[in-house]
């Protein structure tokens, strides 16, 4: 489980992100990121209904990719916000290759 500290979790905090943060894509994800002035990194991982109609499908891949960038707390930059939304494809997709796609997407973004 990802640390309460790590946890992007306010509402001003997301429409921040969404106005002036930048958007990187790769093909199973969209990351958001903007800076926070902290010394870490927050995140927060966000899958849509239309992603998939079952909420058991929605939360493993969220439990999944928290998992991956819990795994990769010491790697990431600290001092920004970030926040990961998924499309239906990511949910044909093992582990393995979500967490390819996810890294090479932070690395793509200079979190990593």
């Amino acid at each position: 489980m990802l640390p309460t500290s790590y946890r992007l979790t306010q509402e001003k905090d997301f429409r921040r992100i969404t106005v002036s943060g930048k958007s990187f894509f790769s093909h199973f994800f969209r990351l958001r990121l903007a800076k926070n002035n902290l010394k870490i990194s927050r995140f927060a991982v966000v899958i849509s209904s239309r992603v998939s109609k079952k909420a058991v499908m929605r939360n493993r891949l969220k439990r999944q990719l928290r998992e991956i960038i819990r795994l990769n707390l010491a790697k990431i930059k600290g001092g920004f916000d970030v926040v990961v939304s998924s499309n239906s494809k990511a949910l044909d997709a093992n582990y393995q290759e979500l967490e390819q796609q996810l890294l090479q997407l932070l690395r793509k973004s200079h979190l990593l």
